[in-house]
């Protein structure tokens, strides 16, 4: 190759490699809107989550994956209603980072929370629930949990931390140690853990991803999701996905999705 042409060469190369930097620069800084991901029950901000995480941040959304307050390292050392000052602090990051539109969204646990916070808080862009699961109106059927909540019923005025039977899906029966007062915040009917319960006071458009293979969605859009206030902006996505896979599997739902929320 002459020196010319090696030259030519080399300002076309830099040329492209210029154009592709301002082109992540620009994806990476494209929307104003920040999304709060949570795992599941017994999870951690590192695991099931994060392929997800990864095509929100590459299409250009800012992310935030909290430890939550259910996580295996933590489970339950927090009421579910103040499981939210761990969102709020995520939220706080979002907007420090240039955030304008706010989504709550999360896995599992993390999705039924998504539900709750979006029913007891204003200003939110959406709700996104990826396989929502430990719903109290269902998992309170249980008989191992149900003798639990009447036992912590019956406690619910101590303060000591006690053992009550736990379940998770696809996972065996377990125990966890926290207050009476915490274990009834996510496990009676009724209660912000309680998608029936929570889902028609939701305050912003809200996307349920649903596997079609995953034992906690078999009750379909009619159980919570036919619930939600109307919204043009609401929608039920199935995929061919079992529960742990759920998250893995949305990312071209959730990116329409947040692609079509109003500025």
């Amino acid at each position: 190759m002459s020196g010319i042409l090696r030259r030519v060469w080399f300002h076309a190369l830099a040329a492209f490699v210029l154009v592709c930097l301002a082109s992540f620069d620009v994806a990476a800084a494209g929307s104003d809107i920040g999304v709060v991901l949570m795992h599941g029950k017994q999870g951690s901000p590192d695991r099931l989550i994060t392929g997800l995480a990864a095509r929100l941040e590459a299409a250009g959304y800012r992310v935030e994956r909290p430890e939550m307050c259910f996580s295996a390292r933590r489970i339950y050392d927090l009421a579910y209603a103040d499981c939210f000052r761990d969102i709020d602090a995520a939220i706080v990051r979002l907007r420090a980072a240039g955030a304008r539109r706010i989504v709550v969204a999360g896995l599992s646990l993390g999705g039924n929370m998504a539900i709750g916070y979006g029913a007891t808080h204003d200003g939110l862009a959406g709700v996104a629930t990826l396989a929502p699961a430990a719903d109290a109106s269902t998992v309170s059927r249980n008989p191992a949990v149900a003798a639990a909540i009447r036992q912590a019923q019956a406690a619910q005025n101590q303060a000591e931390r006690m053992s009550f039977a736990d379940t998770n899906t696809g996972r065996p029966q377990f125990n966890v140690t926290t207050t009476p007062a915490i274990y009834l915040s996510f496990h009676a009917p009724g209660s912000l853990a309680d998608l029936t319960a929570t889902t028609p006071r939701l305050r912003a458009p809200l996307l349920w991803v649903a596997g079609e293979e995953d034992p906690t969605q078999q009750s379909g859009p009619g159980h919570a999701f036919d619930k939600a206030p109307p919204s043009p902006l609401n929608r039920y996505e199935r995929l061919p996905s079992g529960h742990r896979e759920t998250a893995e599997a949305a990312g071209d739902a959730v990116l329409a999705w947040l692609a079509a929320l109003p500025r």
